[in-house]
This record gives C-alpha cells, sequence and structure tokens, in this order.
C-alpha cells in the first residue's frame, strides 16, 4: 500500500513525517505498517484507497483525497 503523506504531515512513533513523505508499507521497515492510513494522505493505489475508504467510511469519501483513483 503506497500513499503520500500532505500538509501538515504526520507524527508517527515521535517522529514527524513531512509532506511530500510516500509511504509504503511493503517495505519491511516502514514505521507506518500497522497504522490507519491518515485522512488527508493521497493514496497512490488501490489498496491504500481501499484502506482509506475502509478507516472513515462513505460518508466522509467527500473529504478523502482520492489521488490513485
Amino acid at each position: 500500500m503506497k500513499y503520500r503523506i500532505e500538509p501538515p504531515g504526520w507524527r508517527v512513533a515521535g517522529v514527524l513525517l513531512p509532506a511530500g513523505t510516500i509511504i509504503n508499507t511493503d517495505d519491511a521497515d516502514c514505521i507506518a505498517k500497522e497504522l490507519t492510513i491518515p485522512i488527508n494522505a493521497t493514496p497512490l493505489d488501490q489498496a491504500a484507497w481501499d484502506a482509506q475508504l475502509a478507516a472513515y467510511g462513505e460518508e466522509y469519501r467527500h473529504l478523502l483525497r482520492g489521488g490513485w483513483r
């Protein structure tokens, strides 16, 4: 699953991931592997879009960036 962090960034495990950071949860050392994709992230593949939609639901679909679609 791949997605891009958007402003203002995302704090994970005490580390600030700046806007523009690409998260790839398939990487073995990914610190965000088990976390919910942020609502303001831009999904870069179908898996990220599906995860984001599942996490926030249809009622928040209008807030999702949907960059992959």
